[in-house]
């Protein structure tokens, strides 16, 4: 099974059931585009992987031991600087797109408390991952900058305001009615993988096949 959205839908469902309400204890980048962090709940350690991978961008938990390098890169000095302690509020899912949302919370310095979202956007070679303070909107650095040259649409920098990635036209299949859904099917020619995915959002190839089957 592709990681489509429907995947990433059911992994979301998954992660708030394990992690809800967890502390991060532990936060490591063995490679330059994963992230890992240790989340203790329920009286449990879970090893939450976070990858950007251009190729095998994904969203899991594992029981793998990575090694770390020998000098910590910026990006995980500056994830441990405000996740280190910080509290799993919710996973919840853009529509039904690969873009996954870690809310944390944690007090600051001062006792005030600040609330966080980490990013995880799953889009190929276009992955990556990013912290953003929920009040502000803006974000506080991401494992992989690209600035207005590389992207007219947006640019994901430290201090700039996050814009999420332009949404689709075609519809959310969790959240449409049964009369929506079936006025779209009957518009369709024929019923085909192709033609489920111009309609419904979050359908890869292999999921679409097999529901149009």
């Amino acid at each position: 099974m592709s990681f489509d959205g429907i995947f990433t839908h059911l992994m979301v469902t998954e992660l708030n059931q394990r992690l809800l309400s967890g502390r991060v204890t532990k936060l490591h980048q063995p490679y330059p585009n994963e992230v890992v962090l240790v989340i203790r709940a329920r009286g449990k350690n879970h090893k939450l992987l976070l990858s950007a991978h251009p190729t095998y961008a994904r969203v899991q938990l594992t029981e793998m031991a990575y090694a770390n390098p020998d000098t910590p890169r910026d990006f995980i000095m500056m994830l441990r600087k405000h996740l280190e302690g910080a509290i799993s509020e919710e996973v919840s899912q853009a529509d039904n797109d690969r873009v996954i949302h870690f809310a944390f919370s944690r007090r600051d310095e001062l006792g005030d408390v600040q609330n966080l979202l980490l990013i995880v956007e799953l889009m190929g070679r276009h992955s990556t991952i990013l912290l953003m303070n929920q009040q502000s909107g803006k974000i506080l650095d991401a494992i992989k900058h690209i600035g207005s040259s590389q992207n007219s649409y947006r640019s994901l920098l430290p201090g700039v305001a996050y814009v999420a990635p332009p949404e689709q036209e075609t519809s959310n299949p969790f959240l449409a009615k049964d009369q929506e859904v079936f006025e779209r099917l009957s518009r369709l020619p024929e019923l085909s993988g192709a033609a489920l995915q111009r309609q419904f959002q979050g359908l890869g190839r292999d999921t679409a096949d097999e529901l149009a089957y």
